[in-house]
């Protein structure tokens, strides 16, 4: 039993990798175990938007999608179907989600097809919830995390899992400002504290 935090910037050792670290932190405050997977790190190649994986519905894991053994896809993917509880953390970048892990979420569409068919190895997954955080440089924007949101919220609908209110921050660009805001770091400390103490409440 683990958590997983995949963690979307594509810059290393900026606030959203400072932000895995806290969660992380969170989770092992509640006694749990975690495992950071850093996207940009991983090779996932953009859908072909083939049509492949709406007619294999008898087949399952790497065999679903054309591309399941050329790029790490389906590994970035298996811990959605095992994890405790699932943690997003994420820059936002011209209002959105970065380029890479929106590609990965593309990959997706073989879920969606399998959840809409009531597949048993998608239908039968149980049901957990999602938490983000989302950091933006930008200290101004009504719907500034609004596509990020919708896009995790569908997305991690296809495992049978609920997108909990993002926790958003403005303002933090520069790769070290999130250390000089002691209240945001506890506040990322406590959400994932909070995240592993609710997955793992007996039933």
């Amino acid at each position: 039993m683990k958590a997983v935090i995949y963690t979307a910037s594509h810059r290393r050792e900026g606030n959203t990798d400072r932000v895995a670290e806290l969660l992380e932190a969170g989770v092992i405050k509640a006694g749990g175990k975690s495992e950071i997977i850093h996207v940009r790190d991983r090779d996932v190649r953009p859908c072909l938007a083939c049509g492949y994986c709406d007619k294999s519905t008898h087949l399952q894991g790497q065999q679903r999608c054309i591309l399941g053994k050329k790029d790490e896809a389906w590994a970035m993917f298996e811990p959605m179907f095992t994890a405790q509880t699932v943690f997003f953390a994420s820059p936002i970048y011209f209002y959105h989600l970065p380029s890479r892990l929106k590609t990965w979420i593309d990959r997706g569409q073989q879920f969606w097809k399998a959840r809409i068919d009531k597949e048993t190895w998608i239908a039968d997954l149980p049901r957990r919830t999602v938490h983000s955080v989302l950091v933006a440089g930008q200290p101004e924007g009504i719907k500034l995390f609004e596509g990020a949101r919708l896009t995790l919220k569908y997305f991690v609908a296809n495992f049978n899992m609920k997108l909990a209110s993002p926790l958003t921050f403005r303002g933090v660009d520069a790769a070290e400002d999130l250390r000089h805001h002691t209240e945001m770091e506890k506040l990322i400390v406590e959400c994932g504290q909070k995240a592993w103490q609710d997955a793992t409440l007996p039933e």
